[in-house]
């Protein structure tokens, strides 16, 4: 399984998605970190890292990097993030 330190759900504190994506990870105990996206640091980082996103959240999984356009299908999060997740 993927450990704490590779998962991190980068997030903004008024953000519906970032709350069902967060709750959804717990309820799979899936540990995970979180990084502030108005955190001109970690905007740094990820823009380092080729992403150039408009909306939260983002999760990292080791050295990929998933959109909310990646995560949910229709409102909810996809169920194959929780089998990507663990790998």
């Amino acid at each position: 399984m993927t450990s704490i330190d590779t998962i991190i759900v980068y997030s903004l504190e008024v953000c519906p998605n970032c709350e069902i994506l967060k709750k959804y990870l717990q309820n799979n105990t899936i540990p995970y970190r979180e990084r502030a996206l108005d955190d001109p640091e970690v905007l740094t980082d990820l823009r380092m890292n080729g992403i150039f996103v408009m909306e939260a959240p983002v999760l990292q999984i080791g050295d990929r990097y998933l959109t909310s356009m990646e995560i949910f299908i229709d409102g909810e999060v996809s169920p194959s993030i929780a089998d990507v997740c663990r790998r």
